[in-house]
């Protein structure tokens, strides 16, 4: 069965928090979380649905990922991106920064924004995969069981034929 694509909802919440503790040495608060439901914020998530149809309709399923972003004009910053530990290296990742980048295009979004840990070259490889160019660094700005660690600012810009679908067949909620 294919991944099922929605937006996030408070709904999700506690599922959201246990990967995002799960997957982060320094994982966002369940109060940072609920505030990602903003009238600024989109979201996204990727499930896998359970097995029995009627099941997958009403909205169960496991959750695999999600991304949280905001959207200022013509400008979006993706401020999270999560994959559960025990599935990244699969793809998932990409397919949300895929869905992340469609939404971004239909939002007419010229210009997309992050920043990743210095050391986390698993995001990088993805992020530099998608299109983003290193921007410029933070000096000190995440802290570290090692003392501070640099952000990396990356930037992608868009065009409208840059964001492809994400795959044939692939169910788009939303």
């Amino acid at each position: 069965m294919s991944p099922l694509f929605r937006p996030l909802t408070a709904d999700d919440l506690d599922t959201m928090q246990l990967i995002e503790q799960a997957a982060h040495a320094h994982p966002w608060s369940r109060n940072l979380l609920a505030e990602s439901f903003g009238e600024r914020y989109f979201t996204g998530s990727l499930w896998q649905p359970l097995q029995k149809a009627a099941e997958s309709v009403s909205g169960g399923g496991r959750l695999l990922g999600y991304f949280i972003a905001d959207r200022i004009l013509d400008e979006s910053t993706l401020m999270n991106i999560c994959v559960a530990p025990e599935l990244q290296g699969q793809g998932f990742g990409r397919l949300l920064m895929s869905y992340y980048l469609q939404h971004c295009e239909q939002f007419a979004v010229s210009q997309c924004w992050l920043e990743v840990r210095a050391s986390n070259s698993a995001a990088q490889a993805l992020y530099l995969a998608s299109g983003y160019q290193e921007n410029g660094r933070r000096r000190h700005y995440y802290q570290s069981a090692a003392g501070d660690e640099d952000a990396v600012l990356m930037e992608l810009k868009l065009k409208n034929s840059l964001v492809v679908p994400i795959l044939n067949g692939t169910l788009f909620q939303g």
